[in-house]
């Protein structure tokens, strides 16, 4: 499916079914976000490969080139402000691949295919050991840190799990882009490495040792 989008490039990756909060300030934007909410239609965000998220005409800035894949977002929140700035709060929703771009004023308008999410048929397995290992985690970082807190319960669907996941991991935008344009089976494995990979950190008797509660992944560096 390809549709007409406006895309705020930014220096974060958003996934889909994670959280965006946003200062838009930037005149350009500021149109941007009052069309989108005076018509209610999402806008895409992609992350920057290089250049500046500022306005280009300031000097020293550099003109942002972004990645293709991106990311929908829905605006579920928003404030405007006596000056005219907004506060908004948005939810990632479909992935898409830019084909184009239509224009550059005021602001970047593409056209962009929606990406399909592929069958989990083949990853189910892949996923139920992705959740014990996860759990596993979670009671090991309890007893290195003696904080209790309830595990947190993991989305049911496998591809909204594999994305919550990599929203909540503390890598690096290069790694959360790579596993935004991944397919499930990619992003299950490659989480569950990073994931042992930090297990092996640990001293072997808080690798198993049992607990009964953990507050996710907010503490993994």
């Amino acid at each position: 499916m390809v549709q007409k989008v406006a895309l705020f490039p930014l220096n974060t990756v958003l996934l889909p079914g994670a959280p965006l909060t946003l200062h838009i300030f930037e005149e350009r934007y500021r149109l941007m976000i009052g069309r989108c909410l005076e018509q209610n239609t999402p806008f895409g965000v992609v992350l920057i490969r290089e250049g500046d998220e500022v306005e280009e005409g300031r000097i020293g800035a550099r003109a942002a080139v972004s990645h293709e894949i991106g990311t929908l977002a829905h605006i579920n929140g928003s404030r405007q402000l006596d000056d005219g700035r907004y506060l908004i709060s948005a939810v990632g929703q479909r992935r898409f691949r830019l084909q184009y771009v239509l224009q550059r004023t005021p602001y970047l308008t593409a056209s962009v295919a929606l990406l399909p999410e592929e069958s989990v048929a083949d990853v189910v397995e892949q996923a139920k050991e992705l959740r014990t290992l996860y759990e596993r985690f979670g009671q090991a970082i309890v007893a290195a840190t003696g904080v209790q807190a309830e595990i947190e319960d993991l989305p049911p669907d496998i591809v909204t799990m594999s994305y919550h996941l990599a929203h909540r991991l503390d890598v690096t935008n290069e790694m959360k882009q790579r596993w935004l344009e991944a397919d499930v089976a990619t992003r299950l494995r490659e989480i569950s490495a990073l994931l042992r990979s930090e297990l092996a950190l640990l001293p072997q008797n808080l690798r198993t040792r049992s607990t009964d509660s953990w507050d996710g992944l907010a503490s993994l560096n």
